[in-house]
């Protein structure tokens, strides 16, 4: 992230909204849990790539969110000049120095922040940047577009040989670009937004131009030389005047991939950031007028899960700083124009028709981390050529992926911020069928509704009233006391409540269900006849 605000004072705006934060139930949990590497690098707004169970990072910075309190915003030392390796298997930790066999024109690229990347296969695409010109001696956003043999480079940084015959450069104007994201689609990558970042930034100097464009091109490698081609670009200041978003894969309920842009900051006649996402497919781009997106606007930790059985796409957003959070206490959300650091987790969900919402979840991260950070995926999950998880496919408690690096602030606005020094692995059960809210009426008391219907074969549908947020569990077991499926088995907000299970895998017979929550217990029987 460039900037969190202008350098102008804003007053703080603190807006309490009537929203119901659980309106929508996401179909899966979500835990994290921290896990120790001590001699891993402590970095944000990097690139990333991964081959063979090793993590690579290139550029970035290891200091926290920018300030103006040492004159200028982002000095030279605190930019990353290696390039890491890290096992996370084991902990271990490899780096080289990317001056020790790289030019000085080759390295500085390379040693850039806020730069557009990308993987595919083994290959890294690094684009742009900002970072300090050596022979200008002047900070630029650079026009460089890197190709990075991604195993290679891993072994070459593990085994301290020459890099060089493994990263190839090309430079064009075009591409002059930073703080934005790039992905590929079809055959050509797409990068919208992002701007031309140049100068010492400080109270009074402020050099940055928009790109205000979507650009499409294609990347040529051949192993020797790069080379740009098949360039279109598409002007639109209302939509891609913005920059440290979150461009996301994602696949239409037709099984088609696309791409999504969330969030992104400034909007031409205010400092606050897009509400509204932008969706992009091969056939041009669309701007989501009928949904304001709350929650993590910047750029930020997320996962992205479909779902076959619905035609559903979850992007789920891990921490980060947001124009909104939500408060325990009233369980609505506050709205904060200096857009602080949160602990939040979100869901956005796409439907089929088109529509979206968003989904608060319970479990709120221990620190304010997901900043600039990455969750690193675990490539063993069934997952669409894209890298979409496949909802359907998950079976029980899985990890998804490790939170890395970011920003790590000590309060929401003003304060202290750090590199992250903390990892986290991310945890997702999916429920087996899914929870249904049913309207927006808070009941007056808890129930548990008949089974229908009764007797089922082999599906059945309960409904349950919860008055009261807290922890609710449904357990089904056989006439033995045999527990055969928990289809509940997390934290609820008040509401009333649906939900769909079977117990095929069972004989048939007389089954018991029960539901248990603060204090309330109620048992009801059913009917499986096969």
């Amino acid at each position: 992230m460039l900037t969190m605000k202008k350098t102008n004072y804003v007053l703080v705006f603190i807006l309490f909204i009537c929203f119901r934060v659980f309106a929508q139930q996401a179909p899966f949990t979500i835990e994290v849990e921290q896990v120790l590497m001590p001699n891993a690098p402590k970095l944000h707004s990097f690139a990333f790539a991964q081959s063979g169970g090793k993590w690579l990072f290139i550029g970035g910075r290891f200091n926290g969110l920018h300030g103006f309190s040492l004159g200028i915003s982002f000095p030279p030392k605190y930019q990353n000049r290696y390039a890491w390796v890290v096992d996370p298997s084991t902990g271990q930790t490899w780096s080289v120095n990317l001056y020790s066999s790289l030019t000085i024109s080759k390295a500085d690229p390379l040693r850039s922040m806020n730069m557009q990347y990308y993987q595919d296969g083994d290959k890294l695409y690094i684009n742009g940047g900002y970072g300090l010109d050596s022979l200008k001696d002047s900070l630029v956003t650079f026009p460089v577009v890197s190709v990075v043999d991604v195993n290679a480079t891993i072994q070459a940084v593990i085994n301290n040989t020459s890099l060089n015959p493994h990263i190839r450069q090309v430079t064009d104007e075009r591409l002059r670009v930073c703080g934005a994201e790039m992905e590929k689609l079809g055959d050509h990558i797409y990068l919208p937004g992002g701007h031309n970042f140049w100068g010492e930034y400080t109270r009074t100097v402020n050099n940055q131009i928009y790109t205000n464009s979507l650009k499409k091109f294609k990347i040529v490698d051949n192993g020797i030389t790069v080379s740009i081609s098949d360039y279109s670009e598409f002007y639109d200041t209302t939509v891609f005047h913005r920059r440290d978003y979150n461009l996301v894969q994602a696949i239409k309920p037709d099984g088609s991939e696309s791409l999504t842009l969330y969030g992104g900051v400034f909007k031409s006649y205010v400092d606050l950031p897009y509400q509204e996402p932008v969706y992009i497919d091969q056939n041009g781009y669309t701007l989501d007028n009928s949904f304001q997106q709350k929650m993590m606007q910047y750029t930020s930790s997320l996962f992205l899960m479909f779902d076959s059985l619905t035609g559903k796409m979850f992007t789920t957003f891990v921490g980060g700083t947001s124009l909104y959070y939500h408060d325990e206490g009233s369980n609505t959300l506050v709205r904060d124009s200096l857009v602080p650091f949160i602990r939040d987790i979100s869901t956005l969900t796409k439907a089929s028709d088109g529509s979206s919402t968003e989904y608060i979840h319970a479990l709120k991260l221990p620190v304010l981390v997901g900043t600039n950070s990455i969750i690193i995926p675990e490539m063993s999950l069934p997952q669409y050529s894209n890298g979409v998880i496949k909802l359907a496919a998950l079976n029980g408690r899985v990890m998804i992926g490790y939170l890395f690096g970011g920003i790590r602030a000590s309060v929401p606005n003003n304060g202290q911020t750090f590199p992250n020094d903390r990892i986290y692995k991310i945890y997702v059960t999916r429920s087996p069928f899914g929870i249904t809210p049913i309207g927006s009426e808070i009941p007056e008391r808890f129930s548990l509704g008949q089974n229908f219907p009764n007797p089922f074969n082999p599906t059945t549908q309960i409904n349950f009233d919860i008055p009261a947020a807290g922890f609710v569990k449904i357990t089904v077991f056989d006439m033995l006391g045999r527990v055969v499926s928990e289809p509940v088995k997390e934290e609820l907000a008040a509401g009333k409540y649906s939900v769909e299970f079977d117990v095929s895998e069972h004989g048939s017979g007389i089954y018991y269900y029960r539901l248990e929550t603060s204090g309330f217990v109620q048992t009801k029987k059913m009917v499986y006849i096969k």
